[in-house]
C-alpha cells in the first residue's frame, strides 16, 4: 500500500509549542530543536505531519501520530522500528510532501 500527503508550509507555526508536542514523539523533538532556523523547523514539522498523514494512508494504523520518523546521517528519513515502511519527505515552493510505502500488508486494509 502507499500512502501520500502534501502540507501548505504556511499553516506551520513552529512557535506553536503545543502543536510540536502533539505532532512529534520526544525523539523527533530531539531533531526538531537542533535545527537552527525558523524554516529549518518549519519544514522539519511539516514534513512529518505529511509524513504521519501517509503512514495512516497506507497502513490505517490510528496509533500514526506515535510512529518516528528520524533521520539517517545521510539526510534520508526513516520511519524507527517500522522496517515494514520506507519514507520520502520532499520540501519545494512552500510545499512539503511525503510518500510512505508499506512493504508489508496490514491487517484489515484493501488490496
Amino acid at each position: 500500500m502507499i500512502g501520500v500527503d502534501i502540507v501548505d508550509l504556511s499553516r506551520i507555526d513552529p512557535e506553536d509549542a503545543a502543536f510540536v508536542r502533539h505532532l512529534l514523539t520526544p525523539a523527533e523533538q530531539e531533531e526538531f530543536h537542533a535545527r537552527k532556523s525558523a524554516h529549518r523547523k518549519t519544514e522539519y514539522l511539516g514534513g512529518r505531519f505529511a509524513a504521519k498523514e501517509a503512514i495512516f494512508k497506507a497502513t490505517g494504523d490510528q496509533m500514526f501520530l506515535s510512529y518516528s520518523i528520524l533521520t539517517e546521517v545521510s539526510g534520508k528519513p526513516y520511519v524507527k522500528d517500522h522496517p515494514e515502511l520506507d519514507v520520502s519527505i520532499s520540501h519545494d515552493g512552500g510545499f512539503a510532501i511525503a510518500a510512505v510505502l508499506c512493504l508489508k500488508p496490514q491487517k484489515g486494509l484493501a488490496k
